[in-house]
């Protein structure tokens, strides 16, 4: 069906947390009481893009150029995309289902018609994910990436290239630079449901070394559908962990929970005793996303601003796993840096000498 007669919710995309898509397209900073990015309606140095979630607002405004608009208008010029583009994104990403024409006709005649009493209630119908062809990634993989180079300049060289190959890390072109880091997406069955890329600073001495540029997240399966190598109207999986194919190979050893892909692969080179995954943001800390690691021992190292949120998630969860909760990221964190992770604590654990 073409995807012409896509209907999306477009109040429930633009009621998204405009920090968090913020946050998965590029790098947030909190100012005060609110946080700010990176303008994309210009050229910005400093994060001048304030992003607003009080009481019936969800928007973004730049007071250096003066634009601004909702979720959709960020994700539109941030990765200048078109409206349909930018909606099909956010639907994918934060598992929005959309409708068709045909469907949604079909579905007020059946839901919003006087139906007798005996009828059973009509369930919205499950959305059929477009999984990515494993040739695809693994044309990909790669050490000569962003990341990897980073990566070498702390650990044994041999270490990285075994990690990154177990976790099928790969290099990507784009956006004139051909060293952007691919984090591929694989379920506990195999199947690629997303590829995230990321560009990183391999400067050794930067204070920004082994964080990624601004702006720099984008997802493959977005981009190919955008280039006709997938499906236009393709919908993609996100309650997938990173490293959650590695899950069934590896059923007794611990696993460590973390946020971001980055921080999985700095664990598990310091830390190969663990199973280390990765959520993806801090909003995918979610049932749904943890099933592969049902019945397992789990510790859940969240990023500081994000331990009181995951702290009260897994006491909903008790079931499904056995959690504990570190707080390393707040004990060993800086007064000044809020948002701070794992990563962050082994550069500095690793961090040359100074002569």
């Amino acid at each position: 069906m073409s995807c012409v007669n896509e209907l999306f919710d477009t109040a429930r995309l633009n009621a998204i947390s405009i920090t968090e898509v913020a946050r998965r397209l590029g790098e947030v900073r909190r100012a005060g009481s609110v946080y700010k990015t990176y303008c994309p309606w210009h050229e910005d140095r400093h994060p001048s893009l304030t992003l607003y979630e009080r009481t019936n607002e969800n928007r973004c405004h730049c007071f250096a150029c003066g634009r601004g608009g909702s979720v959709i208008d960020f994700v539109m010029q941030h990765e200048s995309w078109t409206f349909q583009e930018a909606c099909r994104w956010l639907s994918n990403e934060f598992g929005i289902s959309t409708l068709r024409a045909d469907s949604q006709q079909a579905w007020h005649r059946t839901v919003c018609s006087p139906q007798p009493r005996t009828r059973a209630a009509v369930k919205p119908a499950e959305p059929t994910y477009t999984y990515i062809p494993k040739e695809m990634v693994e044309s990909l993989v790669s050490m000569d990436n962003s990341l990897s180079r980073c990566l070498v300049q702390m650990f044994d060289p041999a270490a990285v290239k075994r990690v990154g190959e177990d976790y099928l890390l790969g290099r990507y072109a784009m956006k004139g630079l051909d060293d952007y880091t691919v984090f591929p997406n694989i379920d506990v069955e195999g199947r690629v449901c997303n590829l995230k890329v990321q560009h990183y600073e391999t400067d050794r001495f930067s204070p920004r070394f082994a964080h990624s540029d601004p702006g720099s997240c984008r997802w493959l399966g977005s981009i190919w559908s955008a280039e006709g190598r997938l499906p236009k109207d393709a919908q993609f999986r996100s309650s997938c962990l990173f490293g959650e194919h590695l899950t069934a190979s590896r059923r007794t050893q611990t696993v460590a929970l973390v946020e971001s892909p980055k921080n999985a692969i700095f664990g598990a080179l310091e830390f190969p005793q663990y199973l280390w995954v990765a959520t993806g943001n801090k909003g995918q800390m979610k049932r749904e996303v943890l099933q592969s690691l049902k019945g397992r021992d789990i510790i859940v190292i969240p990023d500081r601003d994000a331990i009181e949120e995951w702290t009260e998630t897994v006491r909903t969860m008790t079931d499904l796993a056995n959690f504990t909760v570190s707080d390393i990221c707040r004990r060993a964190a800086p007064a000044w840096e809020e948002k701070y992770d794992i990563a962050d604590y082994l550069v500095r654990q690793h961090q040359p000498m100074p002569f």
